[in-house]
């Protein structure tokens, strides 16, 4: 990873929440420069809607392990909430943009998979 990537991934996480360095990278290098819901290529610096945020697919956590944490669009972000998937996935939004459980990255599948099994 060369140092503006570097940058970039880390402006991601400057949200405060707190992740070892180890899996920020992984999260960097498993390609998530585009949104695990919609798909929309992030931008880095972006403000607005395609901007790259912190996602955690449970809000209860733990929020510090590498599952339960993506990278997606301030849209989709701002669009779930505190929503478990399930729920998010039945909203307009998700209707509107076509995300449901067979369109969304692999991540957000694993995850899907992880907790049928708790």
């Amino acid at each position: 990873m060369d140092v503006d990537q570097a940058k970039w991934f880390l402006r991601i996480f400057a949200d405060g929440k707190k992740l070892d360095k180890i899996a920020i990278r992984e999260l960097y290098l498993s390609g998530y420069k585009a949104c695990v819901y919609c798909g929309i290529l992030m931008k880095p610096r972006a403000m607005g809607s395609s901007g790259a945020t912190l996602e955690h697919f449970d809000n209860d956590g733990p929020l510090n392990k590498k599952y339960n944490v993506a990278v997606c669009c301030r849209g989709c972000n701002s669009s779930k909430g505190i929503m478990t998937l399930s729920v998010w996935f039945k909203k307009p939004y998700c209707r509107k943009n076509k995300i449901n459980a067979e369109t969304v990255a692999r991540a957000v599948k694993e995850y899907m998979r992880l907790e049928k099994l708790s």
